[in-house]
């Protein structure tokens, strides 16, 4: 929807930001999470482009839709978007040639007395021809993401997250003391730290996006081609954290319960003929032998965080308890 400047954008700010005094067409794309700021569309005259604005400012009170709004949760979702900025200054530019994203065209932070403000200001993914969403998707249709995937996470295999966090994802332990906290007592609990461990413990390591869940892909009009934005909770981890989270997002139970294994099949189809440019074949095998024995340990982490987020969730499914029960035996039979 195109909208009048709305007196409350810091048009002077964002001017100078994109050395453009002409900016026009501001669309409100949507609100950030938990009154953040907004994502907009604009046109530029000086680029003769449309451009996306990621404005992002704290907000006087802070109230999480599920309650969580504790001082913790407030300056981990600040820091979020300080990892995004560092993320598409530093390291999207590694991963050009190999998928695609947003291109950062300029960013700045300002703060002052009465507000801290951050704004990032993207190429707009939609005037690239990935102007579709998609919120459930057949397994076959999963593919572009998977590979999308695989291309990330072989790029950036043993990469040290500086910058990022060091353990990619907002769901994982260290960062959910509270929901942890509240959680009913029983094995989800018991072998929580353990799950957790279990990952870290994993040599082979890279970066994941950390939210890859479906709405943060952008399609094509033949949906054979995706782009992924939302980097704030890049960092640290193993593969298939990411694909776990992105097949519990998009794939209707019964297709969970019938095609998961198809769709790690392809998933590690195109990591191994990724990683096999730039590892011996001894390591490629072992890093996907490795990552795959650990899809359930995966699976049972975000498991154990809706069970103390949001335990009525809906992605509390059959084949997530399926797989929480696989990692809990395969974390019982090893020495912790």
């Amino acid at each position: 929807m195109i909208m009048n400047t709305p007196s409350s954008l810091p048009l002077s700010w964002l001017q100078i930001l994109l050395q453009d005094t002409q900016l026009s067409q501001f669309e409100l794309v949507q609100s950030l999470w938990s009154d953040f700021g907004q994502l907009l569309r604009c046109y530029s005259p000086a680029r003769q482009a449309s451009v996306i604005i990621k404005l992002i400012s704290q907000p006087a009170t802070f109230r999480h839709p599920r309650g969580w709004s504790s001082q913790h949760s407030l300056k981990r979702k600040w820091r979020s978007y300080e990892i995004e900025q560092y993320f598409y200054t530093h390291y999207a530019p590694l991963f050009a040639g190999h998928g695609n994203l947003a291109k950062l065209i300029t960013s700045d932070a300002q703060n002052n007395e009465s507000e801290t403000r951050l704004a990032l200001v993207l190429s707009d993914l939609n005037a690239a021809g990935f102007e579709y969403r998609h919120q459930q998707l057949s397994a076959d249709a999963c593919k572009p993401v998977l590979a999308w995937l695989a291309a990330f996470h072989a790029r950036f295999i043993h990469q040290a997250p500086d910058g990022l966090w060091q353990q990619g994802s907002y769901w994982h332990l260290a960062t959910r003391p509270d929901e942890f906290s509240k959680m009913a007592e029983g094995p989800l609990k018991q072998f929580g730290p353990a799950f957790d461990k279990t990952l870290q413990q994993c040599p082979y390591r890279t970066l994941i996006h950390g939210d890859a869940k479906v709405a943060n892909f952008c399609f094509s009009a033949d949906g054979q081609a995706v782009a992924a934005v939302d980097f704030q909770y890049v960092g640290g981890g193993i593969g298939v954290q990411d694909v776990a989270y992105f097949l519990g997002s998009v794939l209707s139970e019964q297709d969970l319960l019938n095609h998961t294994e198809d769709c790690l099949d392809y998933y590690f189809g195109e990591l191994r003929s990724t990683l096999s440019k730039h590892l011996a074949p001894e390591e490629c095998e072992a890093v996907c032998n490795s990552w795959r024995q650990l899809y359930c340990v995966a699976n049972a982490d975000f498991h154990r965080f809706l069970a103390g987020w949001s335990p009525e969730h809906f992605k509390i499914n059959r084949m997530l308890q399926q797989q929480t029960e696989q990692a809990i035996a395969l974390v019982s039979a090893r020495p912790q």
